[in-house]
């Protein structure tokens, strides 16, 4: 499979500059509601991902696609089994951010081909950061190599599930981690969260969702970064598969078996 990750990355951030900061703190009547309860959903939301839909599959002819809105209006997921590469996209990460007018929000886009991620490109354009990742390649964020903090003695940054959307088990994680005496901080948009991850600028995450548009882009741009990353259960996160949670982060083994061993002891 080729494709040419300078013309996805000008389509992602033509489409996070035009479809979203041009509805950015403008959002009308009628354009913000509830796809399930709690659970928001816009007209930018809706029409990044018609737009990436329409302009990303074109880049590889016979690519299937795989996007958080289609796939909640009844699409499936059954893309992501087969043998067709498949574009897996969140067109507007951290949607209650962007309603409430905070900058915290991003366009996710990873390509993946017989479940096995390919490339990805992030951009969080309120923000001015951009990512992008190549298999085997590397890992790019605002023109400078990605790299996940370095390994030290400093206290540690752990970012967790956002207190709004914490389970009770979300807050055992938490506890177990501050018995190891781990600073956590909360997650204000996942996309965010894995660009600044690939910047050094946290040391791990602990996040207590899985859903595959919310974390193949940044997962590959970690990996490509020199980050190590595991499901609850110590295995590799899956693009088709229902991967248990936690999913945890971290620039090392060392530290990241660690943080595993914390919040999944029982």
């Amino acid at each position: 499979m080729i494709v040419d990750a300078a013309a996805v990355a000008e389509v992602v951030e033509a489409v996070a500059h035009q479809e979203l900061m041009g509805r950015f703190r403008r959002l009308g009547t009628g354009e913000v509601w509830e796809k399930a309860p709690g659970d928001l959903v816009t007209a930018a939301d809706v029409a990044a991902e018609a737009r990436l839909a329409a302009e990303l599959v074109p880049l590889v002819p016979g690519s299937a696609f795989v996007g958080e809105e289609s796939t909640a209006a009844g699409a499936g997921l059954g893309a992501l089994g087969g043998d067709r590469p498949v574009w897996i996209v969140d067109p507007l990460d951290g949607t209650a951010n962007f309603v409430r007018g905070d900058e915290r929000f991003c366009v996710m886009v990873a390509l993946a081909e017989r479940g096995r991620l390919v490339a990805s490109w992030l951009c969080a354009p309120a923000l001015g950061l951009t990512g992008s990742a190549v298999a085997g390649r590397g890992a790019v964020v605002n023109g400078r190599p990605g790299a996940v903090a370095p390994a030290g003695p400093a206290p540690l940054r752990v970012v967790v599930s956002d207190p709004a959307y914490q389970s009770d088990e979300d807050r055992a994680r938490i506890a177990a981690l501050a018995g190891e005496g781990v600073p956590t901080y909360s997650c204000g948009g996942v996309g965010v969260v894995y660009l600044e991850l690939a910047q050094g600028r946290h040391d791990g995450a602990v996040f207590g969702w899985t859903t595959v548009w919310d974390h193949a882009a940044g997962l590959l741009l970690h990996k490509e970064s020199g980050g190590w990353s595991r499901t609850g259960d110590g295995s590799g996160f899956e693009v088709g598969a229902a991967n248990a949670v936690p999913l945890v982060l971290a620039p090392t083994a060392a530290l990241g078996d660690r943080l595993l061993r914390a919040v999944t002891a029982r």
